[in-house]
C-alpha cells in the first residue's frame, strides 16, 4: 500500500493534485463557504497532500485522503480528554470534511457532531462504508493508527503483501496474528494463524475447534515465510470476510 506518499490520484482526488495537497484544498473550501481558521497542520508521518489537522485544547481534528483505490476522506476526532475514541467518519465530498470541521472549530461536541451527521460512528470500523470494513482495517493497521489494535509492523505488511490473506479480517492479539473469516463477533477462523516464537521469529498453525486439534504447519520462520505458509494454506471456499458476526448457520451460498 502507498498510504504516507506525497503521490495523488488526480483521478480520485483532482482538488488535491495541487501544491498544498489536502491541506490547502480544506482552506480553499472553507473560504468558499465563507469561514475562517488557521491553517490546518500536517499528520506526523504522513505528507501533506494526503493528511491534514488541527487541534483544539486537547481535542484533535485529523482527514486523511489515503485510499488509493477509491475516493474516499477518512475523518478522526478525538475529544477534550485528547482520548482517542471519539468520532468517526467517510465520505467521498470534501464539502462535507470542511463543513464538520468548521462545526467542531466553533466548539460543537462529539455528540452534537454525531447527531448532525450521521457518517460519524463510534468505531473506525462502524465508519467503514459497506463492503469497505476489511480493507479499512488493514488500511489502518498498515497505516500503524493508534485507533485500532495493532500487531507487528513487518508480519502484518508481510500478510498483506499475499493478495489471498487481504480479503480477512486482520486481528492481532496478545502477539498473535489471525485473519478471521468476520469482522464482528462472533469471529470465524478458518485460515492459520501466525503464533511469537521469539527472537522476531513466528510459527504458524491451524485454527483449533472441537472436531480439530491445533497443528503446527511451521516454526521458527521469517514474517514472510509465515505470510507465504498461511497463503498457501488457506481452506478451499474460505474468504473473503463477512462484514458482522459469523452466522450461527455458517456462510451463506
Amino acid at each position: 500500500m502507498n498510504e504516507r506518499s506525497g503521490e495523488v490520484s488526480s483521478e480520485l482526488y483532482p482538488e488535491l493534485a495541487v501544491p498544498g495537497g489536502l491541506r490547502e484544498a480544506l482552506g480553499r473550501e472553507a473560504a468558499r463557504r465563507g469561514c475562517g481558521g488557521e491553517p490546518l497542520d500536517r499528520v506526523e508521518g504522513f505528507d501533506a497532500a494526503v493528511a491534514a489537522c488541527c487541534a483544539r485544547g486537547q481535542a484533535r481534528f485529523a482527514v486523511y485522503a489515503t485510499n488509493i483505490d477509491e475516493r474516499e476522506f477518512r475523518i478522526e476526532i478525538s475529544g477534550p480528554s485528547g482520548w482517542l475514541w471519539g468520532a468517526f467518519g467517510s465520505t467521498e465530498d470534501l464539502a462535507v470534511v470542511a463543513a464538520i470541521l468548521h462545526a467542531w472549530r466553533d466548539g460543537a461536541s462529539i455528540a452534537q457532531l454525531r447527531r448532525e451527521w450521521t457518517l460519524l460512528a463510534a468505531t473506525p470500523l462502524d465508519a467503514a462504508p459497506p463492503g469497505r470494513v476489511v480493507s479499512t482495517a488493514w488500511r489502518l493497521t498498515l497505516e500503524r493508527s493508534p485507533v485500532i489494535r495493532l500487531g507487528n509492523a513487518e508480519l502484518a505488511e508481510a500478510l498483506y503483501a499475499q493478495p489471498a490473506l487481504r480479503r480477512f479480517f486482520p486481528w492481532p492479539s496478545h502477539g498473535h496474528f489471525s485473519l478471521l473469516s468476520s469482522t464482528a463477533d462472533p469471529f470465524h477462523e478458518e485460515v492459520p494463524r501466525v503464533n511469537p516464537a521469539g527472537d522476531g521469529l513466528w510459527n504458524v498453525v491451524t485454527p483449533w475447534s472441537p472436531q480439530t486439534p491445533e497443528r503446527v504447519l511451521g516454526s521458527r520462520l521469517s514474517a514472510r515465510e509465515a505470510a507465504a505458509l498461511v497463503a498457501a494454506n488457506v481452506p478451499a471456499g474460505s474468504g473473503p470476510a463477512i462484514e458482522g458476526g459469523w452466522p450461527a448457520g455458517g456462510r451463506m451460498a
